[in-house]
Formats: structure tokens, C-alpha cells, sequence
């Protein structure tokens, strides 16, 4: 309905006291690893020790025999460097003046500041599907984790070809989905008592694998709801119905299988949390970095979360050539896998 000047003169419009956001993408799998992220302590570079061969040395000794004596290496360390990851936050001094008192519905700075950090999130939500070498300008990622040598033929700085250990589970031309795939891939990133625990997938793959499930257990979910996978672990659907944010799941052998929009087409991850981890850098204070709770502002959902390591904010600073106030958050880390025998990946499955 169009309103004449008689009324809009003397009328306000009414603003919803919220941001709605139309343009970011679900971000699970990240807000997993972030929720179990690790400190990176100190130093230029992270070298992470691993035992790539048995030793050889040793044996039965017979009465009077000889002892071996034979030292045989079996340790070499994998070496990852920091990736920093930047947005800035600009906000001009005249709009931060007009955006004071009454007329004020959500505050300028805060606002602006939960929306720069949603964006920095969603960005390195993509690097955790697409990074290719941190000896580049790009991340490390479960892409190159869970990979043959096929794609990747180092990681960590060291030659695949001469580690065979450091081989992931990777599996090409899948073409539609079927529950043998899944078994094999399971089954070759399964060791010992430690199975993956977290499966990642597009949601049209997420579609497909629901479809395969026994109708029993469909119905139950029809009836129950889907299991939740929060930040840091599974809840019923119950739970999440009482405020747990969640995200869809079902489950295959015990494992969560989730859908995330970030996931790269065709793809499916399986991955263990335990050895797949984001190892975060905090700025000290004294540089004039401080810590930046998007939970207890503005932002509401899965992108609230708590004060993840390697996040920093800068605080805002003047520049001596504009009229403005200018901060910068960063996410400074990398994506480490100690073990990459436990990361896996079903490649050209048809979506």
C-alpha cells in the first residue's frame, strides 16, 4: 500500500529491533573444531612429533646369543605454520553521532561489529573444506588431511610418498551413494577402539543417505525429531527444543552424519575430532588486543558462539587521514592433523 505525504510526514516507520541474516550459509563443521579448538602456545611454526615406522631392532635370543643393538629411527615431525585471516571494521564518526539517543533502535558499532564477525567465520568456514598448504596464503584443511596423495602429495611438509603413514582414506568417482562406500571409508579411518566422529556432507548427499535408511528408522525420526549436533557434542531433539541450538543429524554405526552448506559438492568427510583439530594464536593485550564475545551482543544462533581461540579484535582505532574509527578481527591458526590415517573422504559422489 502506498502511503501519501499526509501521513509519512508525520509517521515513523517501524524497524524490527534485529538483523536478519539472508546471505550466510550454515557453518557446522567449523563451529565443531572451534568449539574444541587448542591453543597454539608459542613459536614461528607448529611441529607436531609422529611415529611413522616400527622399529625393526630386537628379537628372540637364543642361550649365548647376541644381543641387537641396532637403533632404528622411527619418529619424524610434521610442521605446520599460522595463517591470519582479517576483516575490518569501519564505522565513520558522523554516522555513530546520528546513530546516538532516541531515534536509536540497534546500536551502530555492535551491530556492525556481530555482522563483520558472522562474515570472518563464514570465511574461514570455507578454508576448513577448500585450504590447500599452509606454506601458502591459505589454510590447511580437512581437504588435504584426508587425502592419499592423490591431490596432496605432502602434508605437514612431509613426502606422502616417502611417509606412507601420513596417508588419509580417499576414495574417487563414487557416483551415487551406497552404504558399502560408507563401510569402506569407515572401516579404513576406523583404528583400534577409535572410530570417526563426525561425518560431513553437502546437503543433497545428506538427502540421499537419509533415503537409504531402514523405513523403521526413518519413521522414528518422523516421529521423534533429528538428533541435535551442537558445538560440542549430540543432544535429542527434545533437548534442542528447549533452546540447545543444534543441527540436523542422523547416524551412521554411532557416528553423527550432519549436513553443512559449507561442505564442498560431491564431497563427504569423515572425520576424527580427536586428531583433526584448529590450533588458535591469541594477540596479547599488551599489543592492544582484546577478546570479542559475539554471544553477548547482537548475534543470535549457531554463529553466537563463545570466545573462540585464535579470534581477536583489535579495538578500535583512528587513522590520522579520516574521520572514522577502524578495528580489525582476525582468526590467526591453522587446521592440524596429528594423525591423518583417521581422516577420510568420499570424492564425485553424486549429488
Amino acid at each position: 500500500m502506498q502511503f501519501s505525504a499526509t501521513v509519512t510526514t508525520v509517521t515513523r516507520e517501524t524497524i524490527v529491533p534485529s538483523v536478519s541474516d539472508t546471505v550466510l550459509q550454515g557453518n557446522v563443521g567449523l563451529l565443531r573444531l572451534l568449539g574444541y579448538a587448542k591453543r597454539w602456545r608459542s613459536g614461528f611454526r607448529l611441529d607436531v612429533p609422529v611415529k611413522y615406522q616400527k622399529s625393526t631392532a630386537g628379537g628372540i635370543v637364543e642361550v649365548g646369543g647376541t644381543l641387537d643393538t641396532t637403533r632404528k629411527v622411527t619418529r619424524v615431525k610434521m610442521q605446520f605454520e599460522p595463517q591470519r585471516l582479517h576483516k575490518p571494521v569501519v564505522v565513520d564518526d558522523i554516522e555513530i553521532a546520528v546513530n546516538e539517543g532516541d531515534e536509536r533502535v540497534l546500536e551502530l558499532v555492535a551491530t556492525e561489529m556481530d555482522s563483520i564477525a558472522q562474515d570472518l567465520t563464514d570465511d574461514l568456514g570455507g578454508y576448513l573444506y577448500t585450504g590447500t598448504a599452509a606454506t601458502g596464503l591459505s589454510f590447511d584443511s580437512i581437504l588435504n588431511a584426508a587425502d592419499d596423495s592423490t591431490n596432496f602429495g605432502t602434508y605437514g611438509a612431509l613426502a606422502r610418498a616417502t611417509y606412507t603413514t601420513l596417508k588419509g582414506y580417499y576414495a574417487a568417482s563414487i557416483g551415487n551413494i551406497a552404504i558399502s562406500d560408507l563401510a569402506t571409508a569407515f572401516n579404513s579411518v576406523k583404528i583400534g577402539s577409535e572410530n570417526p566422529s563426525l561425518i560431513l556432507t553437502t546437503p543433497s548427499i545428506w538427502t540421499g543417505y537419509e533415503a537409504l535408511l531402514q523405513p523403521t528408522v526413518r519413521a522414528g525420526y518422523a516421529t521423534n525429531g533429528y538428533p541435535q549436533v551442537t558445538r560440542t557434542g549430540q543432544v535429542s531433539s527434545q533437548q534442542a527444543l528447549r533452546g540447545d541450538i543444534g543441527f540436523d543429524s542422523v547416524f551412521y554405526r554411532g557416528a553423527p552424519v550432519v549436513e553443512d552448506e559449507k561442505c564442498t559438492s560431491q564431497k563427504v568427510f569423515f572425520v576424527t575430532e580427536s586428531h583433526f583439530s584448529f590450533y588458535g594464536i591469541d594477540l596479547p593485550s599488551r599489543l592492544g588486543y582484546t577478546k570479542f564475545n559475539t554471544s553477548d551482543r547482537n548475534v543470535k544462533g549457531p554463529q553466537a558462539l563463545p570466545i573462540p581461540k585464535g579470534f581477536n579484535w583489535s579495538e578500535m582505532l583512528r587513522p590520522s587521514d579520516q574521520p572514522a574509527q577502524v578495528g580489525h578481527l582476525y582468526y590467526i591458526g591453522n587446521f592440524v592433523s596429528d594423525d591423518p590415517r583417521r581422516q577420510g573422504q568420499l570424492a564425485g559422489v553424486t549429488d
